[in-house]
């Protein structure tokens, strides 16, 4: 069983990750089953925050600690469950360093890479992240292989943190304003409502009674692009 290690902001989106590829485990073929492994970067939503904006030497001297201690022990994929951590570093960049000094083939897999391809099927979309600095980074992969492509976006910690609380899903997408926030989109004329965040599909249920668009989730494209590499390695 190969091992994958997750890597998102908090426990709560950690474990997320983590019970996501279990359950794609569930029926698939023996050389498809991954060892998801439990990497969060942070203790809460706020020390996530301050490390996205911390600078760059700090982030990366946390995720050294985190890639040398798993690349010792075999792990070579790694699955960014995290959008704004994905939009507040880089790691194309990092794989490619991470796999110069290892000497093995290293491989990232972001959301941020999913919406670099995910643009080009879409004229105007919308967007919930988990901050600003998330929903600018998502907007910068969506246009780059779409420059015509008109993003509606938003981001609310609020919502993130009522998540993290357990909040049950329809009182949240009731007290954010969710349920108003999906009919502006469409009626800015959005073809579909991206979940630009790991912790919202803990949502998708509830927003898709009160949207009437396509609710994308970024984290099924993520698991395709894993498991077509399992078939090629």
């Amino acid at each position: 069983m190969r091992k994958v290690s997750v890597i998102a902001g908090t426990p709560v989106d950690t474990q997320m990750g983590v019970d996501f590829l279990k359950m794609k485990n569930t029926g698939v073929a023996e050389d498809r089953l991954v060892e998801p492994l439990y990497r969060p970067v942070a203790e809460d939503c706020d020390v996530q925050v301050r490390f996205q904006y911390s600078d760059n030497d700090e982030k990366r001297g946390v995720m050294d600690s985190i890639f040398d201690a798993d690349i010792a022990d075999g792990v070579r994929d790694f699955f960014i469950y995290c959008n704004s951590l994905s939009g507040a570093f880089d790691f194309d960049r990092y794989a490619l360093r991470k796999s110069l000094e290892s000497g093995a083939d290293i491989r990232i897999y972001t959301p941020l890479q999913v919406y670099r391809k995910l643009g080009e099927g879409y004229s105007r979309i919308g967007l919930i992240a988990a901050n600003n600095l998330s929903a600018h980074a998502i907007e910068e992969a969506l246009m780059s292989s779409n420059q015509d492509l008109y993003v509606i976006g938003s981001g609310n910690m609020a919502v993130v943190r009522a998540i993290e609380e357990e909040h049950d899903p329809e009182r949240i997408i009731g007290e954010c304003g969710l349920g108003a926030y999906a009919e502006y989109v469409e009626a800015c004329g959005a073809e579909a409502l991206l979940l630009g965040c790991t912790h919202f599909p803990y949502l998708r249920t509830e927003f898709e009674k009160v949207c009437g668009l396509p609710v994308i989730d970024p984290a099924d494209m993520m698991y395709e692009a894993l498991t077509e590499q399992s078939e090629s390695v």
